[in-house]
Order: C-alpha cells, then structure tokens, then sequence
C-alpha cells in the first residue's frame, strides 16, 4: 500500500508525528511520502501562514491565543478558503504518488481532503489524527473516514461538535518508537555522558525553543545542588542557544546547552523531570519514556488545553511563571513531591498509538 502523510510545517510537532507513522508502515512493507501542506498553496500564502506562525508562536504567544480563540468562534476560518484552494494541487501529487490512502496530522491538509472528497469525487480513505487534547476548530467540517483522538475522555467534546461516535478512535498521538522502548535511567545517561550525576532536568521549549526558557534555565540553575544537572534544549532557535551559550559558560558542570537534537528521546529517558511547554507531542513522547512532567504555561491556545487534561488528571505538574517555578522544584528536589505519582496515574493513555493507527488504516 502506497500512504500519503500529509504534514504541515508549522513547528516540529506535526512533521514528527508524520515520521513516527513514516516509520511503522515502512517497517510492515509499505511505502510512503510525507508532505507539507503549505506547498501546495500560493507561495506567498504558505509563508504568511508558516512564517506568521511561528513569528507569533514564538515572540507573541498572547496574539497566538487571540488567534486560535477567533477560529473557535468563526468559522468556516481564512484556513479553511486557503486549504480549499490547494486542494486540486494536492490532488495532482496524490495521483502522481499513485497514494492508495491518506492521513493527515494537521487539520490543513484534513480540509484540503474533505474539499477533494465533497467536490471533486476523490474517494480515497482519509484520515485525521488529532495531535492536542482538544477537538480543534474545524474539525466537525471534515469528510474524513476516522478521527483518532489523545485519549477516550476527549470523545463527548468532539461528539460535541457534531462528530459521529462510530468516526472517533481513542488512539494516542503517534511518537517514534525510541521513546516507547524501555531504557534504564542510567543506560540512557552513559550514552548522553552523564557520569555521576544525582538527578537530572531536562528544560525543553519545542523545536523552536518558544517561551522563557532562559529566565527558567536562570531560575533551575540556582536550585541545583553540586551533583545535579541541568540540560536545556534550545531547538532551532539559534539566538537562544548563543544567549544560553554565554550566560553558562563557567557552569558547564551544572548546566548543559543544546541545541537541536535528534536525541530527544535518550534525554527523556535520562531525565528525573522534564520542564517543558504543553505541545501535544512532546507530552506524548513524555507519556511514552515515562518522564514526570512539569509544564511552563508559556503559550496559550490548544496548549492550554493540552496542559489543563494532563494537570486535571494529576499527570503533570504547572508552573505559570518562572518565579512560580521555585516552590515546585524546591519541593521536587527536597523529596517533599513525588514526580513519579505523575508516572504511575498515566494507566489510562493509550500506548503504541502510531502501530495502533497503521493498524486502523490496514484494516479499513
């Protein structure tokens, strides 16, 4: 079987769950081509929305929220116009590839199906894979042939919304296989050159190191004690990474900065905890390696609801600024709070989600 993934690159979360579906259909024989979304749109358009994106994901989280709270209560949304006009495009490389079926990890490329589908007479199987734990604007739109969904709790918001029961698939986001295969604390700290550290944090903001990461990294450093280790991943964000640099150049012993990295998954499994933003994927990969999580509320938007299931359901700890975040590590360090009680209440979140979707789409 020949499956389009269709992404959208707008930050690494979604072209990460692409990858990690990429991984499970190859190694069960088929073949595959991820694509981005945006490509198939005016290339002006593309950039406004990816640069427009990320300008605002990173620099002005407030506007962000503003945005995503304006698609929730008007739609059909400007996305949804663009998206309609890259349809036919779309269909043109869906034929080239010969794609025998299609899912989609961002909701662009799900409307631009469901355009194709109502239409224009496409028939091919389609799929949505929701990667926040919430049901995102727009989504009741959609002609698709399933929803996988986060969790099994999420499935009366998008009922809610006018979705059929029999569409919804409490699935999990899809992560690579890395984070979900079992691996020692000290086994992964041996492979990162971690000798004789007592615990280790690991601040990570995203591929694109949004939020007040350097203030917190401030903030964590003070903390620690002689043995401890702090690792801040600053992702692609280059400016971060020679600021970081800078400031902590006489403390590597304590503190160690990093850029982008394709070990993520090693860092996690090294980790005591993992101070990071609420992205649907990196929670994922956190509820994969089994790393306690202690959230920065650093960009509002589906991340707050991302980060408001994992904390209603005593998953992970909030911090809402970086003076907040004191007590909490202070009581973390001190033994006062058990980060692995966040661990063991995770019983309920489905695990292997990328072999479970590959598995929805062969059966199909």
């Amino acid at each position: 079987m020949k499956v389009a993934i269709l992404s959208c690159n707008t930050g690494g979360g979604h072209n990460t769950a692409a990858a990690s579906l990429a991984e499970v259909l190859a190694q069960r024989g088929h073949s595959c081509c991820i694509c981005n979304a945006l490509e198939f749109m005016p290339k002006t358009t593309a950039q406004v929305i990816s640069k427009g994106h990320n300008f605002a994901y990173r620099h002005t989280p407030k506007l962000f929220g503003m945005g995503y709270r304006f698609e929730e209560k008007y739609q059909p949304s400007l996305f949804m116009e663009q998206s309609i006009k890259a349809a036919l495009p779309l269909y043109h490389e869906l034929q080239r590839q010969k794609a025998d079926a299609v899912l989609c990890v961002h909701l662009f490329p799900a409307m631009m199906m469901t355009e194709l589908r109502q239409n224009h007479g496409v028939t091919l199987p389609t799929w949505f894979i929701s990667t926040d734990f919430t049901c995102y604007p727009g989504v009741s739109d959609l002609d698709v042939d399933g929803i996988c969904m986060p969790h099994q709790e999420l499935r009366q918001s998008f009922t809610d919304a006018g979705i059929p029961s029999h569409l919804l698939y409490a699935t999990g986001i899809p992560v690579r296989q890395a984070f979900s295969q079992p691996m020692s604390r000290e086994t992964a700290r041996q492979t990162l050159d971690m000798p004789g550290k007592n615990r280790v944090l690991v601040l990570a903001c995203g591929s694109m190191g949004a939020g007040p990461v350097r203030e917190v990294a401030h903030t964590i450093a003070g903390l620690l004690h002689k043995e401890d280790l702090l690792v801040t991943i600053c992702g692609n964000n280059q400016r971060l990474k020679q600021q970081m640099d800078a400031d902590f150049w006489h403390n590597q012993e304590q503190v160690r900065v990093v850029g982008f990295t394709k070990q993520m998954d090693l860092y996690m499994h090294a980790a005591d905890l993992l101070i990071t933003k609420a992205g649907g994927l990196t929670t994922a990969e956190a509820l994969a390696a089994q790393v306690p999580l202690l959230y920065l509320d650093a960009v509002p938007g589906c991340e707050t609801y991302n980060l408001d299931f994992m904390v209603n359901h005593g998953c992970a700890l909030m911090s809402h600024d970086e003076k907040d975040i004191s007590p909490l590590l202070m009581g973390i360090l001190s033994g006062a709070i058990d980060p692995q009680t966040m661990v063991q209440r995770r019983t309920s979140f489905p695990h292997h989600s990328a072999e479970t979707i590959c598995d929805l789409l062969c059966k199909a």
